[in-house]
């Protein structure tokens, strides 16, 4: 297994030791992410918000690859809620910019890597040139297979609900139609299967309108590790907590 991570973790290193305690067969199918703490690890730092979130997306990427090298199928990552369009708009549109150079820069590392992106929100107030990049990087990676990244922008849960319902009386579904698959393949994410796991960082102990119908039934795992910090072996640490709880599903 550790060839699979040549060149990202070394052998006899702490990641080593974790990952031979990871049960291949047992893995998550689908771990969620809430990316938190970027601005309160720029602060401890001495360092501007914005120095966060370019660490923060740095974090993303090696996550992403730990997953994809691991064998997770599905990564969904909260980049942005609805709600975080009250922040200072300098900040808002350094993210939105960040992003933009992130889908220029990175979507050649989809590409080889054969990872499907997707966006899940409402895309509708984002700025043009990003949602055309966002748009250009799904067509491109949309035949891919070995791993998907939901990308979670000016997304809320209570939105997508709404929305999902919405769209299911615009499309004459009729009351007697629905039922929780139904309305699962009108989400944002629908064809996805449930997330297994959600990790939260940065200590915070709550969902925040985040995939409220998908993890009904989710293992939930909370780290104060600030979402900049949290690394290959915390990573590592998250699985391992999952493959220790007994998912029950409502049965004894």
């Amino acid at each position: 297994m550790l060839d699979t991570f040549k060149g990202l973790i070394e052998a006899g290193s702490k990641e080593d030791d974790l990952l031979k305690n990871i049960d291949l067969k047992s893995l998550p199918v689908h771990v969620a992410v809430i990316m938190d703490g970027n601005g309160r690890w720029a602060k401890r730092q001495g360092l501007p918000r914005a120095e966060g979130h370019k660490k923060g997306a740095a974090t993303a990427r090696l996550i992403t690859e730990t997953a994809a090298r691991l064998g997770i199928k599905y990564l969904t990552l909260f980049a942005f809620s609805s709600e975080n369009w009250k922040r200072p708009v300098t900040e808002i549109n350094t993210l939105m910019d960040m992003l933009h150079e992130n889908m220029v820069s990175r979507r050649d590392l989809l590409i080889d890597n054969r990872i499907r992106l997707k966006v899940i929100g409402d895309l509708k107030r984002l700025p043009g040139k990003l949602k055309r990049k966002l748009q250009e990087t799904e067509d491109v990676t949309s035949g891919f297979d070995r791993m998907q990244i939901n990308l979670a922008l000016n997304y809320g849960a209570r939105a997508e609900i709404v929305h999902a319902v919405k769209t299911m009386l615009e499309n004459g579904v009729a009351p007697s139609k629905v039922n929780e698959q139904v309305l699962s393949s009108y989400l944002y994410t629908g064809g996805c299967p449930d997330p297994d796991l959600v990790v939260r960082t940065s200590g915070e102990k709550r969902i925040s309108n985040f995939l409220l119908f998908q993890i009904a039934y989710s293992e939930l795992y909370f780290t104060d590790v600030f979402w900049p910090d949290f690394d290959i072996a915390a990573f590592f640490d998250a699985v391992i907590d999952f493959q220790h709880r007994k998912r029950r599903f409502g049965s004894l």
